[in-house]
C-alpha cells in the first residue's frame, strides 16, 4: 500500500471519528442544524480533496476544525447575500424541528460535555476561554485584562480548545457527563 493511500485512509478513518465533534462545532458556528448538516457535507468533502495536505503529527480534528470555519464562513457570506435563501433556511428550522429532535438531545449532550469541561480547565484557560469565547473580547482586549501579549493568549486558547476537544470526545467515548 503506498503512502498516499496510507494517509488517505488515515484521514477517513479520522474523519468518521470526527463528525459528531465537528456537526457539534458547525451548528454552534451556524446555530442552524440544518444549515450545519449542509455546511459538514461541504467541509467533509474539502477535507478529502485536502486529504493529502493533512499532517498526521498535528492533531486531526483542529485541522478539520480550521477547514470547517472557512466553510462556515462561505455559509454565511452566501446567506449575507440572498436574504430570501436565508429566511427560507430559518422557516425550514422551524418547521423541521420535530423532526430533529435527536439531533438536538445529540447536540445538547455534546454541550453538556463542553460546560463540563470548561469547569476541569486549569484557572488561566478557564479565565481565557470564558472572556474570549462566553463575553466576546478580543484576542487583544483578554490580553490587555491579564497583563499578557496577544501571542500568548492565541496560544493558551489553542491549548484550550485541544484540552476541550480531546476531553468532549472522551467522555462520549465514555458516554459519561464528561
Amino acid at each position: 500500500m503506498s503512502e498516499n493511500t496510507q494517509g488517505y485512509e488515515q484521514v477517513m478513518t479520522e474523519l468518521i471519528a470526527a463528525q459528531p465533534a465537528l456537526y457539534a462545532y458547525i451548528c454552534a458556528l451556524t446555530a442552524n442544524s440544518q444549515a450545519a448538516r449542509d455546511v459538514l457535507q461541504e467541509t467533509n468533502l474539502k477535507i478529502c480533496r485536502r486529504a493529502a495536505t493533512y499532517d498526521p503529527s498535528r492533531p486531526f480534528i483542529g485541522w478539520a476544525k480550521r477547514l470547517a470555519v472557512y466553510e462556515v464562513m462561505t455559509y454565511r457570506t452566501r446567506q449575507r447575500r440572498d436574504r430570501l435563501v436565508f429566511e427560507d433556511d430559518v422557516f425550514e428550522n422551524l418547521v423541521g424541528q420535530a423532526d430533529s429532535e435527536q439531533e438536538s438531545l445529540e447536540t445538547e449532550r455534546y454541550l453538556s460535555f463542553l460546560e463540563a469541561c470548561i469547569q476541569k480547565l486549569p484557572c488561566t484557560l478557564r479565565q481565557v476561554v470564558e472572556a474570549r469565547y462566553l463575553k466576546g473580547s478580543t484576542v487583544i482586549r483578554v490580553a490587555q485584562e491579564l497583563g499578557r501579549s496577544s501571542n500568548a493568549v492565541s496560544l493558551l486558547l489553542l491549548r484550550a480548545r485541544q484540552a476541550l476537544s480531546d476531553c468532549v470526545h472522551l467522555a462520549a467515548e465514555k458516554g459519561d457527563d464528561a
